[in-house]
Protein backbone atom coordinates (compact mmCIF):
# COMPACT_ATOMS: atom_id res chain seq x y z
CA UNK A 1 0.00 0.00 0.00
CA UNK A 2 2.72 2.52 0.67
CA UNK A 3 4.73 1.84 -2.36
CA UNK A 4 1.42 2.35 -4.40
CA UNK A 5 1.40 5.59 -2.72
CA UNK A 6 4.65 6.64 -3.01
CA UNK A 7 4.80 5.48 -6.96
CA UNK A 8 1.36 7.88 -7.47
CA UNK A 9 2.83 11.00 -5.85
CA UNK A 10 6.60 10.05 -7.69
CA UNK A 11 4.59 10.38 -11.13
CA UNK A 12 2.94 13.72 -9.94
CA UNK A 13 5.79 15.73 -9.18
CA UNK A 14 7.37 17.92 -11.56
CA UNK A 15 10.45 17.24 -12.55
CA UNK A 16 12.59 19.34 -15.18
CA UNK A 17 12.58 18.64 -18.88
CA UNK A 18 16.40 17.95 -18.77
CA UNK A 19 16.18 15.34 -16.20
CA UNK A 20 13.77 13.90 -18.09
CA UNK A 21 15.90 13.65 -21.00
CA UNK A 22 17.88 9.63 -21.40
CA UNK A 23 21.63 10.47 -21.10
CA UNK A 24 23.33 12.02 -23.37
CA UNK A 25 20.49 13.78 -24.68
CA UNK A 26 20.67 16.71 -23.24
CA UNK A 27 22.83 19.93 -23.16
CA UNK A 28 23.39 19.29 -19.38
CA UNK A 29 26.69 18.38 -18.35
CA UNK A 30 30.31 19.63 -19.48
CA UNK A 31 31.73 20.53 -22.87
CA UNK A 32 34.89 21.10 -24.13
CA UNK A 33 36.31 23.57 -26.90
CA UNK A 34 39.44 21.90 -27.85
CA UNK A 35 42.53 23.45 -29.89
CA UNK A 36 45.83 21.90 -30.91
CA UNK A 37 45.71 19.14 -28.45
CA UNK A 38 44.46 21.58 -25.64
CA UNK A 39 41.53 22.34 -23.93
CA UNK A 40 41.12 26.00 -24.14
CA UNK A 41 37.78 26.10 -22.64
CA UNK A 42 35.24 24.37 -20.36
CA UNK A 43 31.70 24.85 -20.25
CA UNK A 44 29.54 23.02 -17.45
CA UNK A 45 25.68 23.51 -17.99
CA UNK A 46 22.75 22.56 -16.21
CA UNK A 47 18.89 23.59 -16.10
CA UNK A 48 17.98 25.57 -13.65
CA UNK A 49 15.07 25.80 -10.80
CA UNK A 50 12.72 27.74 -13.30
CA UNK A 51 11.64 25.66 -16.31
CA UNK A 52 13.21 27.11 -19.69
CA UNK A 53 16.08 29.21 -17.87
CA UNK A 54 19.59 27.33 -17.60
CA UNK A 55 23.00 28.24 -15.93
CA UNK A 56 26.04 27.72 -16.53
CA UNK A 57 30.20 28.01 -15.76
CA UNK A 58 33.12 29.00 -18.12
CA UNK A 59 36.02 27.61 -17.25
CA UNK A 60 38.79 29.22 -19.34
CA UNK A 61 42.48 30.86 -18.74
CA UNK A 62 42.83 33.62 -16.38
CA UNK A 63 44.56 35.55 -19.37
CA UNK A 64 45.22 34.95 -22.95
CA UNK A 65 45.22 36.61 -26.37
CA UNK A 66 42.52 35.52 -28.87
CA UNK A 67 40.98 36.56 -32.33
CA UNK A 68 38.56 33.79 -32.32
CA UNK A 69 40.28 31.59 -34.70
CA UNK A 70 43.50 31.89 -33.08
CA UNK A 71 44.44 31.78 -28.92
CA UNK A 72 47.87 32.27 -27.75
CA UNK A 73 49.29 33.62 -24.62
CA UNK A 74 46.94 31.43 -22.49
CA UNK A 75 47.94 31.76 -18.91
CA UNK A 76 46.37 29.92 -15.58
CA UNK A 77 45.82 29.29 -13.46
CA UNK A 78 41.70 28.92 -14.97
CA UNK A 79 39.30 30.80 -13.59
CA UNK A 80 35.05 30.31 -14.02
CA UNK A 81 32.75 32.79 -14.70
CA UNK A 82 29.26 32.26 -13.72
CA UNK A 83 26.25 33.42 -16.36
CA UNK A 84 24.47 36.39 -15.72
CA UNK A 85 21.92 34.27 -17.29
CA UNK A 86 20.67 31.83 -19.07
CA UNK A 87 17.40 30.83 -21.29
CA UNK A 88 16.05 27.94 -23.80
CA UNK A 89 15.83 29.29 -27.33
CA UNK A 90 13.89 26.42 -29.22
CA UNK A 91 16.76 23.53 -29.14
CA UNK A 92 19.07 25.96 -27.77
CA UNK A 93 20.63 27.30 -24.77
CA UNK A 94 21.92 30.62 -24.26
CA UNK A 95 24.09 31.87 -21.66
CA UNK A 96 25.63 35.44 -21.15
CA UNK A 97 28.31 35.61 -19.58
CA UNK A 98 29.76 39.41 -17.71
CA UNK A 99 33.09 41.12 -19.51
CA UNK A 100 34.17 43.28 -16.59
CA UNK A 101 36.59 44.86 -19.18
CA UNK A 102 35.56 48.94 -18.99
CA UNK A 103 32.41 49.49 -21.64
CA UNK A 104 32.42 45.52 -22.67
CA UNK A 105 29.04 43.70 -23.03
CA UNK A 106 28.36 40.50 -22.07
CA UNK A 107 29.67 37.50 -23.77
CA UNK A 108 26.73 35.77 -25.13
CA UNK A 109 27.15 32.04 -26.33
CA UNK A 110 24.08 29.60 -27.86
CA UNK A 111 24.69 25.87 -27.51
CA UNK A 112 23.34 23.41 -29.15
CA UNK A 113 23.58 19.61 -29.22
CA UNK A 114 24.68 18.06 -32.51
CA UNK A 115 24.78 14.38 -31.00
CA UNK A 116 25.23 13.09 -27.38
CA UNK A 117 28.58 13.48 -27.39
CA UNK A 118 28.69 17.04 -29.61
CA UNK A 119 27.62 20.02 -29.73
CA UNK A 120 28.12 23.53 -31.14
CA UNK A 121 28.72 27.08 -29.70
CA UNK A 122 27.54 29.86 -31.27
CA UNK A 123 29.47 33.43 -30.19
CA UNK A 124 26.40 35.54 -30.21
CA UNK A 125 27.04 39.09 -32.32
CA UNK A 126 30.20 37.97 -34.12
CA UNK A 127 30.56 36.81 -37.66
CA UNK A 128 32.67 33.72 -36.25
CA UNK A 129 32.08 29.99 -37.59
CA UNK A 130 30.50 27.71 -34.69
CA UNK A 131 32.56 26.01 -32.45
CA UNK A 132 32.26 22.52 -32.13
CA UNK A 133 32.64 21.05 -28.21
CA UNK A 134 32.55 17.68 -27.17
CA UNK A 135 31.12 16.23 -23.42
CA UNK A 136 33.69 15.71 -21.19
CA UNK A 137 33.59 14.78 -17.47
CA UNK A 138 32.52 17.14 -14.94
CA UNK A 139 35.39 18.76 -13.47
CA UNK A 140 37.79 17.98 -16.54
CA UNK A 141 40.90 19.97 -16.48
CA UNK A 142 41.52 22.66 -19.47
CA UNK A 143 44.81 22.54 -20.86
CA UNK A 144 47.63 22.03 -20.96
CA UNK A 145 48.56 25.38 -22.37
CA UNK A 146 52.18 26.04 -23.68
CA UNK A 147 52.29 30.18 -23.24
CA UNK A 148 54.34 30.43 -26.61
CA UNK A 149 51.95 28.27 -28.69
CA UNK A 150 49.27 29.89 -30.76
CA UNK A 151 46.08 27.10 -30.81
CA UNK A 152 44.68 28.13 -34.18
CA UNK A 153 41.69 26.21 -34.84
CA UNK A 154 40.50 25.23 -38.15
CA UNK A 155 37.77 27.29 -40.13
CA UNK A 156 35.33 26.42 -42.91
CA UNK A 157 36.93 28.39 -45.96
CA UNK A 158 33.26 29.75 -46.47
CA UNK A 159 33.45 31.76 -42.82
CA UNK A 160 34.03 35.11 -42.73
CA UNK A 161 37.30 37.31 -41.53
CA UNK A 162 37.87 36.82 -37.73
CA UNK A 163 36.65 40.16 -36.06
CA UNK A 164 39.12 41.83 -35.29
CA UNK A 165 42.93 41.85 -37.02
CA UNK A 166 45.34 39.61 -35.64
CA UNK A 167 47.64 42.18 -34.30
CA UNK A 168 45.00 43.97 -32.36
CA UNK A 169 46.19 40.75 -30.19
CA UNK A 170 49.99 41.30 -30.17
CA UNK A 171 50.03 37.53 -32.47
CA UNK A 172 52.98 37.35 -34.59
CA UNK A 173 51.95 37.80 -38.35
CA UNK A 174 50.99 34.82 -40.17
CA UNK A 175 50.91 32.01 -37.06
Amino acid sequence: MVARILLILALLLPFPAAAQAPAGKTLEGSWAMEVGGAAIFRFDIAPAAKKGEWRGTWNRPSSLASDGNRFAKLKGPPEQVKSMAGIEVEDQVELSFNDPRPGAIPDIFRFRLLTPDTAELVYVGTDLAPYTLKRVAPGARIGPWDESKVYARPVPAKAPPAAAPAETFNLPPGR
